[in-house]
């Protein structure tokens, strides 16, 4: 049985019978149909949504309205969840502290701000009456109280975050390293959205 060669400098024809040409025609008109109806749904859905931003609760119409949020059930142990475990143990801390930058924000806003922007504001000094001053301050007292736990718990958090990014960030040569962080870039641990005064 002889086996054939076949020289090195033969080569096939290529035949161009323009099937690939028009295959892909096919497939653009396809997608070009896809993102068309694509399209029109998202319209349809900006639309009705639209339709129900739009529309302004009216007490005196409606009494009652219900606050829909979606709410997750999920914990950040069962969130952060990667084959590193040294990586896990990070992203947890930093998400923990994280989530009670939040909280904390949420309760001066909510429970401190306004007691202290408007703390004696609506009563003159002239119909003041003798003692009402000394009342008034008798029962910010409790407030006050309360505005100083949250102060100092304010303050650790921040001592916790700081300690926290120098253990990661250690410049120190003869310093163990937790995790190796050159290349790695962090969200924004806390920043304040205040809006312009412009």
């Amino acid at each position: 049985m002889a086996t054939e060669t076949i020289a090195p400098d033969w080569e096939f024809d290529r035949f161009d019978d323009g099937s690939q040409k028009i295959h892909t025609e096919v497939q653009l008109k396809n997608y070009s149909r896809f993102l068309e109806e694509y399209t029109s749904q998202l319209k349809g859905i900006e639309e009705a949504l639209d339709d129900a931003i739009g529309d302004v609760w009216d007490f005196t119409l409606d009494p009652i309205a219900l606050k829909l949020l979606p709410y997750e059930q999920s914990s950040l142990l069962e969130l952060i969840k990667t084959d590193n475990k040294v990586l896990n143990k990070v992203i947890t801390v930093y998400a923990a502290l994280c989530s009670e930058i939040k909280k904390l924000k949420y309760e001066a806003e909510t429970k401190f701000y306004n007691g202290l922007l408007f703390y004696g504001e609506g009563v003159s000094d002239a119909c003041v009456i003798e003692g009402e001053s000394q009342i008034q301050m008798g029962r910010f007292i409790s407030f006050l109280q309360e505005l100083s736990c949250f102060v100092s718990r304010c303050y650790e958090v921040v001592v916790n975050v700081v300690h926290q990014l120098a253990a990661l960030y250690n410049s120190n040569k003869g310093a163990t390293k937790i995790i190796e962080s050159s290349g790695v870039h962090f969200q924004v641990c806390f920043f304040d959205k205040t809006p312009n005064s412009s």
